[in-house]
């Protein structure tokens, strides 16, 4: 538990170094899509711990979902399938970064090694789904249009925002009432 800890303590700073790496980069997340990268990448730091904890089971189909509409809204917002990747590297990469340069309390144990071990696999399955949502939304509008998803619209932006933000949600509610359920 002490990475998941470690994680759920650096979250807001973990979400605001990613975003700030994605905006750097040569991604098209500018404009009216920053909101959503933030809020994408506050989502998925806050679901992050809870992918280390016991309670892994249970927010991992909020991850699966975050992941998946981030790689959907990335078709829609122009990135390729690669960049998708890439950007969950980037996160993997800072996350490498952080832990090494401010290690948790106890890290180099045995326990450490399979938190990075369970880490790593819940990046791996964001890469996953995030490439998954973003090759499907390409499929889907290859079938049913033109092959070329239809960019972000200002209604889109917004519907986005509110699921970003009840993904966010749900998993810190799951994680609380898992949490005192455990403890009582």
């Amino acid at each position: 538990m002490a990475l998941a800890e470690w994680l759920d303590e650096r979250s807001g700073e973990i979400a605001e170094r990613w975003a700030a790496a994605l905006r750097a980069s040569r991604s098209p997340w500018s404009g009216a899509s920053v909101p959503l990268l933030r809020g994408f990448c506050r989502a998925m730091a806050s679901l992050l711990p809870g992918m280390l904890s016991p309670y892994r089971h249970q927010i991992e189909p909020l991850w699966i979902e975050c992941a998946e509409l981030f790689g959907s809204v990335a078709a829609r917002s122009g990135l390729s399938s690669g960049e998708v990747i890439e950007q969950f590297h980037a996160l993997r990469e800072l996350l490498i970064r952080m832990i090494f340069a401010q290690p948790p309390e106890g890290f180099g144990d045995d326990r450490s090694l399979r938190d990075l071990v369970q880490l790593s696999r819940a990046l791996d399955g964001g890469v996953t789904q995030a490439s998954a949502g973003h090759t499907d939304l390409l499929f889907f509008s290859a079938v049913q249009g033109s092959g070329v998803p239809s960019p972000l619209q200002p209604d889109d932006l917004a519907e986005v925002a509110a699921q970003i933000r009840q993904l966010e949600a749900e998993g810190r509610r799951t994680m609380e009432q898992l949490a005192q359920a455990g403890g009582a």
